[in-house]
């Protein structure tokens, strides 16, 4: 078992029930999964730089993304239907605590003046979505030749049965610095 998942099971579901009146352990709030996503719109929609995307996708994430294809025209971008729009992986169980441990450990802590994130990015259903660029981050830099041609990252933490001030109470025991701004 991963430290923040036996971290979850101990100290956040105890932290959760007091906080909480709960009649069932499955009314508890828990991370259901974590998805990333990146476009090629910065790329100008070059479909040559996906294998350089899709190597820094998996030595970030530790699991092949999936190529995700454009369903419409769209003139002004120059897209035709069936081109390669991004790619995106989801993250679940294992996968998903391992990431979250090194989003908040090592990604976060070396990006530049980074204070915090503001409230407002977990949403009202509870979820929680940022998007880092990967070259702002000094992980990210010594493997530059890797992630030079990717874009900014989307990551979406998807909740389970969760509002938001319970969805704040999990993120908060999870340690991700969230901040009054």
């Amino acid at each position: 078992m991963n430290r923040l998942h036996n971290h979850y099971k101990t100290v956040i579901v105890q932290d959760l029930l007091e906080a909480f009146n709960y009649e069932t352990i499955q009314e508890l709030p828990s991370i259901e999964k974590i998805t990333l996503n990146c476009g090629l719109k910065f790329n100008n929609f070059n479909h040559k730089q996906i294998a350089s995307i899709l190597t820094a996708f998996e030595s970030l994430t530790g699991q092949r993304p999936t190529i995700t294809r454009s369903v419409k025209d769209n003139a002004s971008l120059k897209v035709r239907s069936g081109m390669i729009s991004g790619v995106k992986t989801t993250l679940r169980n294992e996968n998903m605590y391992l990431f979250l441990e090194q989003l908040i450990l090592t990604i976060l802590p070396r990006i530049k003046y980074f204070e915090g994130f503001p409230l407002k990015t977990v949403t009202p259903d509870g979820h929680f979505s940022i998007r880092i660029n990967p070259l702002d981050c000094l992980l990210l830099e010594t493997e530059y030749e890797k992630f030079n041609n990717v874009g900014p990252i989307d990551i979406i933490i998807t909740t389970q049965n969760s509002s938001y001030e319970e969805s704040l109470l999990l993120f908060t025991g999870f340690q991700l610095p969230l901040v009054k701004k």
